[in-house]
């Protein structure tokens, strides 16, 4: 945050969200805003957001149900919004907003709302494909926290600037739509019990990245584990829960000389 002159504005100590306090964020000439609710106040919208000149940063977690004026600020490049709000994102355009995090809610598009974004957090999240993510280009980092559902990749084909592709509580069905991620080179798939096993993951889909890091949990199988061999400047495997052949164990034996590679509770 050293870019920006951020007010920490925190309810058990300042009290609620007023106009004093809208006054503090003019006369310090902030262009952030850190907002902590108490346990006896938590607002009950965000529409003073719209009154703030400037504000390019915003944090807040707590449950508000109208939450919706957070994407109505044009001036954003970074918003934190942990709110558990169902309402869906609206028809706007927020030009700037380079770091994004969310609960889940109807409406995500990046593209279409964010076509700059580049960070994208997501929690809560009840999807079984990623088509969310259809057109994001600019898009570097994407971690989505599901709820122990199974589903798809598909939409992340066209995600060209991926870099880290982070995935928990989701049972994966295949890693196909990855075969044309040049730019990924670390990769996590957690599907951690009582969430069900991962499909086909197959490390010939991985082929064409950068692949430096590969966390994998609960897998069926591994195709193609050997390929691992390929990636020069892979630094880090670490398997949980797979279902590995004797021949992996062998080939992981002699990849360990290079990487390093984690096998836990595995099983055979």
């Amino acid at each position: 945050m050293a870019d920006y002159r951020v007010l920490q504005w925190s309810g058990p100590f300042d009290g609620p969200w007023s106009d004093a306090a809208e006054k503090r964020y003019r006369e310090g000439e902030f262009d952030g805003l850190i907002l902590s609710p108490s346990s006896t106040w938590t607002p009950s919208d965000l529409d003073f957001l719209l009154r703030l000149p400037g504000l390019r940063l915003f944090s807040l977690q707590a449950k508000v149900k109208n939450d919706l004026a957070a994407f109505a600020v044009p001036s954003l490049e970074e918003l934190a919004l942990v709110t558990g709000s169902r309402l869906g994102v609206r028809d706007v355009v927020q030009p700037r907003l380079r770091d994004l995090v969310l609960t889940d809610r109807p409406g995500i598009k990046v593209s279409l709302h964010w076509p700059r974004l580049e960070s994208f957090k997501l929690g809560m999240w009840r999807g079984t494909d990623l088509q969310m993510l259809d057109g994001a280009t600019r898009l570097r980092r994407f971690h989505v926290e599901g709820r122990r559902q199974a589903g798809s990749l598909t939409g992340v084909e066209s995600c060209d600037s991926l870099e880290s592709l982070q995935t928990v509580g989701y049972s994966i069905k295949d890693t196909a739509p990855l075969r044309g991620l040049k730019s990924l080179s670390e990769l996590r798939m957690m599907a951690a019990h009582p969430t069900g096993p991962h499909g086909i993951i197959d490390i010939s889909d991985l082929s064409r990245s950068r692949l430096t890091r590969l966390w994998i949990s609960n897998a069926a199988s591994i195709r193609q584990l050997q390929m691992l061999a390929d990636f020069p400047s892979l630094r880090e495997v670490r398997l949980i829960d797979c279902r590995l052949l004797a021949a992996d164990w062998q080939f992981l034996d002699i990849l360990s000389a290079r990487v390093k590679v984690q096998v836990i509770n595995a099983k055979q």
